[in-house]
């Protein structure tokens, strides 16, 4: 990050030509990453149901209210007994015990065992007064409806759950920033919270930038083609857990570029752009974010595909605009707009994971810019392998099919060979594990 100069910082027209030289020089992702962090701004939380509070984020900790189990329960079906009363029972020396006939399974955990009794009991139910023990519903045999055998003693509290041995009363069960997901629902439930505090849901405004580009409704003309970017990025963040809005396009000029990031911004948490952010001549998008009196972060990022890259900051909000190259806008987006959306929603861990596995297949190609292939991660007899996933071309789609990783090339790496060891970004949503990965 030596010698970058942030755009805000400087008046253009009174800076020197070295300077002004600095302003396009591409910077580290991490350095570009750290910038858009500095700028997010609160969302707001609210109250929710439990039953709707799955893929939403947790705005506080949550403590258990209760002991969970809430009483000392069986862990199977069979029958209450004190250990005392078993003790030294054998095959060929049973035990024999009364069934106490007043303990049912409505007034279990009320009831009083006595000596040398049982008492019927099932999986969960609350253990009876006096009783310590549960014999297996297996292991005993009835001699009439008023006596069992037992043939094997077991110690105390054996067979025995104790309440708030899962979850105690007080304890930090949920972490704030954690992403509620269908096993936090239960716990929840479980817990009796028919509420829970969420951060609000951020609204993310997303465009496509060319007049070449038409959404999937409309017909194509000679030199159009379909904005894929568009829904492809407005899918993941509504899998993340945001609310995608669906701007359409807009055209090659200025004004009409800055008009609409106007209108969409004051309703948004957040704007995400593809296209326009290059040196051509119809990459207008810079010009018309500094029309719109938005500050620029940074512009151009030290990695391929996807260092055409934009960060912005217009009342607080940001504006982060990608290559509109599909591959480009795909690897930028997850390394730089699915970290900055999930902070703005409050998820703690924001990052992906890191991790190395050992190369699939040759990539024979030097690698002068820091670079990240496309690559699909899988495990083979325990060891987990990355496989470069079809043609790099930053402007083919196809590489991006069930790709779950980047692979991370370090600049000026000449070629990689197959059963190398490299790192890996696993790309899955910030804040879940990969069910996939050990650990």
């Amino acid at each position: 990050m030596s010698g970058f100069v942030p755009f805000e910082t400087l008046d253009e027209n009174k800076i020197s030509a070295n300077q002004s030289r600095n302003l396009h020089q591409p910077i580290p992702r991490e350095a570009a990453l750290d910038m858009l962090f500095q700028h997010i701004q609160p969302i707001g939380t609210e109250t929710v149901s439990t039953e709707s509070a799955l893929g939403r984020v947790l705005s506080e900790d949550v403590y258990a209210p209760v002991n969970l189990p809430p009483f000392n329960r069986s862990p199977l079906d069979g029958y209450a007994v004190r250990a005392n009363d078993i003790a030294g029972a054998a095959p060929d020396n049973p035990v024999v015990l009364e069934i106490n006939r007043e303990i049912t399974l409505e007034n279990v955990g009320q009831s009083k065992l006595g000596k040398n009794q049982a008492a019927a009991i099932m999986t969960g139910s609350p253990f009876p007064s006096g009783a310590d023990v549960v014999i297996k519903l297996e292991d005993v045999k009835k001699t009439d409806n008023k006596k069992i055998r037992i043939f094997s003693s077991l110690p105390a509290f054996s067979n025995y759950c104790f309440a708030g041995e899962d979850i105690q009363k007080g304890e930090l069960v949920l972490d704030k920033g954690s992403v509620i997901d269908p096993t936090s629902v239960g716990i929840l439930a479980g817990l009796g919270l028919s509420t829970v505090a969420v951060y609000r849901v951020p609204k993310v405004v997303i465009a496509g930038n060319g007049s070449e580009l038409v959404n999937v409704h409309g017909q194509l003309k000679p030199g159009q083609v379909f904005d894929s970017n568009s829904y492809s990025i407005a899918a993941y963040v509504q899998k993340l857990g945001a609310s995608p809005i669906y701007a359409g396009t807009t055209g090659d000029s200025t004004e009409m570029i800055s008009r609409k990031i106007s209108e969409k911004i004051k309703t948004a948490d957040m704007v995400i752009m593809t296209g326009g952010v290059s040196v051509g001549s119809r990459d207008l998008v810079k010009e018309a974010l500094l029309l719109l009196g938005a500050k620029i972060l940074f512009h151009r990022i030290a990695m391929r595909p996807g260092s055409p890259a934009l960060g912005a900051v217009k009342d607080g909000k940001l504006i982060i605009c990608l290559s509109g190259n599909q591959s480009a806008a795909f690897v930028t987006f997850h390394l730089l707009a699915l970290p900055v959306l999930a902070k703005l929603m409050g998820i703690e861990a924001q990052q992906l994971i890191g991790t190395t596995a050992v190369l699939y297949n040759d990539y024979p190609k030097a690698s002068k810019l820091r670079n990240f292939l496309r690559g699909r991660a899988f495990f083979d007899n325990g060891t987990l392998k990355v496989k470069i996933s079809g043609k790099q071309n930053p402007g083919m789609i196809h590489s991006t099919l069930y790709c779950n990783a980047l692979i991370d090339v370090p600049a000026k790496t000449p070629y990689l060979e197959a059963g190398e060891q490299v790192d890996i970004l696993l790309l899955h949503m910030p804040g879940l594990h990969p069910d996939w990965l050990p650990g």
